[in-house]
């Protein structure tokens, strides 16, 4: 955004600054400066001249012979190529020996010269000749205050010109009368004056407003009989010292506006208004031509604003060209609206136009500052245009209620580092437009000023109060203090906890974009979270899961060379919600937001070595590495791996609740499909460890309770049992594991297959541990707890067996 320095003072006359020193303020209040632009002075030999007459070249169509009276004895003949030089024209004019240097910072100097064999002995300028602007339409014509001879510079400023970045949460200070406020006191900034005071009807039938959600106000004054030309020269020099080219008077008040307050305005010309009203609304289907010559395609859900017949203008966006002010308009409908940021977002990237309005628009801006605007451009345009004002009417609340919010100057202090005083704190906030409505007990109640739509609660008043008081100004603390408890029964904050194990365990973190496109998001999920207004193409929905956003990493890593990861994240996915108890919780209820942790692996087992063969990854390092994990988080023992299929594992944690065991589904361990992966661009194996965070932590216990070994000897056992295919081999190993308390391990050594595809009865080994802290296992004892094992394996599993 350019601001002019020149035009500031506009708003603050005792404006005098050092550029070096605004810059610094300015950074520090948190509007960095790009750029900083000096517009030099012409040569004091360009000179103020008049044209005495004007023939045509003999030899050239486009040229002119003019003879210009420059102040002294005799008239300079000047050849000019300009469509509109005229007789009687006040010029500049390059006088011999005049340097003169353009926009680009290229300079030449004039000397007399022949141009088509007549003689030319200076320069009749332009305003992009002088360096003054981009305008290379015609020379400059001046008005009667300038002097005939006297140096052009005399009456000109010399204007410095800022770059400001502006973050997307200040639309406040698009503006010159937002930097204003920055810079000076809000109450000292002078706004325009509100000649003609407008009387507005509220049931005009000018304006109807179909959809107040994205049309919350809207202001259409009519002005009859007004004359459409050149604007006056103060008014162009203000919109080409910030780069804009004049139009003409109507148009360039409405960009004025724009840029002086932050209001954006549209002018139309009432009679290409077919039955002279506009109607705001969202539901229209079809297309009209805007004023950049180019088709727009209204879809519905964009807000336009129609006459009775077709649209006229993409609301908030940009005009159309069938009813755009020219040279022949007589009668305009000026419009001054408030349109929703959704809105505007949406019909701006639906038709890809972006333009200085819906800049502003998506971003929000002051809807009590409307009113004003209009005002100050309907004075505007009375005084350089003429005409009368036939009729004003609004639709919507101009001056809604203002948020207040408490404020504690104590809680300020504490969070800052700081002593400042409630008073100065409350003079800072005054500045910009804060007022204080009460203070009791220490707590505030400050109203927030409309154009701050980004203050919204507490912590924004306090980073109001750091900014003006300014951070250089806070003080770094002596030393860092931090107090610990005693005893700590969970980490702080444990989706950190986690990431610290996984870093342990040798994963690498990524983090991915919550926004994905659509079709990388279908393969994992039905209920998917569409963004109503989003900013780009590839920015559709919200990831089911985190591993869409972890396989285009890795395919990204792949395309640069790095085929050999171990990958991990912790972050939130989001789907749809069942819908039966959506209405009890409220706009949210029908979402669901879950954090995962997401272990990735793919590629070579170890690193690249000269003495060691490439060693891919499997599907057992990715179970083995959820294993580790739960070892870390002490849940290892309360885990169960079933088998899916081939490719998928579920990872199952016991959960305990009074003296019920239950079993909690944790995650899953799977193999990605060549498919799938193909969509990314992936041709090798990738495996992947999804788990459900809230579920770890819910099981976890920092506790670790050590268990002696016996002081008496173990008895090892080996049973073979004929499992049914239908059985997991999961679940006998649990059923033996608590068929008695001596029994301490059991493990699998042996698995075979009778039948194909796994249908079939399997013959399935265990190693059974036994051991008793009391005493020595008698033969008799080791035999009751192999009955036992059989008994229930038969009863509750079917499966028999087969030798002891």
């Amino acid at each position: 955004m350019k601001i002019s320095v020149n035009w500031l003072k506009d708003f603050l006359p005792s404006f005098s600054p050092d550029i070096t020193s605004l810059v610094e303020k300015l950074t520090f209040l948190g509007l960095e400066v790009e750029d900083v632009e000096s517009t030099p002075l012409p040569d004091l030999r360009v000179v103020v001249g008049r044209v005495q007459s004007v023939a045509l070249h003999p030899d050239a169509d486009r040229l002119r012979i003019c003879m210009v009276d420059t102040g002294l004895e005799e008239p300079l003949q000047i050849v000019c190529g300009a469509p509109n030089v005229a007789e009687g024209m006040l010029v500049p004019v390059a006088t011999e020996g005049s340097r003169l240097t353009m926009q680009d910072g290229t300079s030449f100097v004039i000397k007399p010269s022949k141009i088509r064999g007549q003689r030319s002995f200076g320069m009749i300028c332009a305003a992009d000749e002088l360096g003054l602007s981009a305008d290379h339409s015609g020379v400059m014509e001046l008005d009667s205050s300038y002097a005939v001879g006297e140096p052009f510079a005399r009456y000109l400023d010399s204007d410095t010109v800022l770059d400001i970045a502006v973050t997307p949460n200040r639309p406040d200070v698009l503006s010159h009368l937002g930097i204003a406020r920055e810079l000076g006191s809000a109450p000292d900034a002078i706004l325009f004056p509100e000649e003609a005071p407008l009387e507005f009807s509220a049931d005009s039938p000018l304006v109807q407003v179909m959809d107040s959600g994205a049309c919350p106000l809207y202001v259409g004054v009519i002005i009859r009989g007004v004359t459409v030309g050149p604007s006056p020269r103060w008014l162009s020099a203000r919109l080409e010292s910030i780069g804009l080219r004049p139009k003409n008077n109507i148009v360039d008040i409405t960009n004025f506006i724009l840029h002086a307050l932050g209001q954006p305005l549209h002018a139309f010309d009432l009679q290409k208004l077919k039955g002279g009203r506009v109607i705001v609304r969202s539901d229209f289907s079809g297309s009209f031509t805007t004023l950049g010559a180019e088709q727009c395609t209204v879809e519905p859900g964009m807000p336009v604003i129609c006459d009775t017949q077709m649209p006229v203008a993409l609301a908030g966006v940009m005009g159309g060209l069938d009813s755009a002010v020219g040279e022949g308009t007589v009668d305009i409908l000026l419009e001054a609206a408030c349109f929703a940021p959704s809105a505007v977002r949406r019909s701006a990237r639906k038709a890809g136009i972006s333009s200085d309005s819906s800049y502003r628009f998506e971003r929000g801006i002051d809807i009590r500052n409307v009113l004003p605007a209009a005002r100050a451009a309907v004075a505007l345009i009375l005084e350089t245009a003429g005409g009368t004002v036939g009729e004003a009417t609004l639709q919507g609340d101009p001056s809604p209620a203002l948020l207040v919010l408490p404020f504690r100057p104590r809680r300020a202090n504490e969070l800052l580092g700081t002593a400042i005083e409630t008073d100065a704190m409350q003079a800072m906030l005054a500045r910009i437009g804060f007022r204080t409505l009460a203070l009791d007990e220490g707590v505030m109640q400050v109203e927030v000023p409309s154009c701050r739509i980004d203050v919204l609660q507490e912590i924004d008043l306090i980073e109001e109060v750091a900014r003006l008081h300014g951070y250089d100004n806070i003080e770094a603390s002596g030393r860092l203090a931090a107090t610990y408890p005693a005893s700590r029964t969970r980490p702080g904050y444990f989706p950190d906890f986690l990431r610290g194990v996984a870093v342990g365990l040798d994963f690498r973190e990524v983090l991915t974009n919550p926004l994905i496109r659509r079709e990388e998001a279908a393969p994992f999920g039905d209920g998917l979270v569409s963004v109503l207004n989003p900013i780009s193409e590839g920015l559709e929905v919200l990831r089911p899961g985190l591993v869409p956003g972890m396989l285009k990493v890795i395919a990204h890593n792949i395309r640069h060379g790095n085929r050999d990861m171990r990958l991990f994240e912790v972050a939130h996915g989001f789907s749809v919600a069942d819908p039966s108890g959506a209405a009890e919780q409220g706009p949210l209820g029908a979402y669901c937001e879950k954090e995962w942790l997401v272990l990735a692996l793919t590629g070579n087992r170890y690193p690249r070595s000269w003495n060691q063969p490439p060693d891919r990854v499997d599907f057992y390092d990715a179970v083995g590495a959820a294993e580790m994990l739960l070892g870390k988080l002490n849940l290892l023992d309360k885990s169960a791996v079933n088998i899916y299929n081939e490719n998928t594992v579920s990872i199952d944690l016991e959960l305990t609740e009074g003296k019920k065991k239950r079993s909690q589904r944790a995650g899953r361990a799977m193999r990605l499909d060549s498919a799938l992966l193909s969509q990314f661009g992936i041709e090798q194996d990738v495996f992947t460890v999804e788990l459900d965070v809230s579920v770890l932590e819910m099981l976890y216990s920092p506790d670790v309770v050590y268990d002696p070994p016996s002081k008496f000897p173990a008895v090892q056992r080996d049973l073979s049992f004929i499992l049914p295919g239908t059985v997991p081999v999961q679940s006998l190993v649990g059923l033996v594991r608590s068929s008695d308390p001596l029994i301490r391990d059991v493990s699998v050594f042996d698995v075979f297959e009778r039948g194909s595809g796994g249908g079939g009865e399997r013959s399935v080994g265990l190693s059974i541990s036994i051991a008793d802290h009391s005493g020595t296992l008698q033969e008799g004892r080791i035999s009751e707890i192999l009955r036992t094992v059989g008994v229930n394996a038969e009863s509750k599993l079917g499966a028999v067996i087969r030798q002891v």
